[in-house]
């Protein structure tokens, strides 16, 4: 039995496609590439990270000073207050390889701090607001939300309770703002933020 020319030419490109992926595939190593990319960022020099995007809290502007029994709140209104003192970057989304790659490897010890104070500052701000949603303080609760939504939160509570005080209110179409914000973020909380409030609308 012969085959039809075309359907030969077709198992032969097949063939050495085949062969040319497999080959491919094993000179790829991902181990390696990522092993090469950490040890050029550790070789990045000191850059300059003097105009970074620097989120300067202001107590006076927020309501820190509610009279709240849980040592917990307490402590949180304790915490934001003190970040008016100390460096504040957000980083979320990007390694610490990234960091080093862009503003060089002495550089990152200072920059990780930065990075856990503002993990810290919207943590406290959602954790707060909702203190004080049960304590019932609802305005100030929402102006502490939306001040972590301004700063780029991605902490997903900080979203929801927001969105449940704008939904209560009728103000629908700021949920929609909400939503337009979580699809900015470079988070992986960022898809399970956009589902939840996406019952909202």
């Amino acid at each position: 039995m012969t085959f039809p020319p075309v359907l030969i030419i077709i198992v032969a490109v097949a063939l050495i496609f085949k062969i040319y992926m497999n080959k491919s595939s094993k000179n790829y190593d991902p181990d390696r590439e990522f092993f090469e990319r950490e040890r050029q960022a550790d070789l990045t020099p000191r850059k300059s990270i003097e105009d970074l995007p620097y989120i300067i809290v202001n107590p006076d502007e927020l309501p820190l000073t509610l009279p709240i029994e849980r040592p917990e709140a307490v402590e949180r209104q304790e915490t934001i207050r003190n970040m008016a003192d100390k460096k504040v970057l957000n980083f979320t989304g990007r390694s610490n390889t990234d960091l080093k790659l862009e503003y060089g490897a002495p550089n990152i010890g200072f920059l990780m701090t930065c990075d856990m104070n503002y993990t810290r500052l919207v943590q406290s701000i959602a954790y707060l607001a909702e203190d004080y949603l049960n304590a019932g303080y609802e305005a100030e609760a929402k102006e502490l939300l939306e001040y972590g939504i301004s700063i780029n939160t991605d902490v997903k509570k900080n979203y929801m309770l927001l969105a449940s005080l704008y939904a209560k209110s009728g103000e629908l179409s700021r949920i929609t703002g909400l939503l337009e914000k979580a699809g900015s973020l470079r988070s992986l909380s960022k898809n399970g933020i956009i589902r939840s409030l996406q019952e909202y609308v």
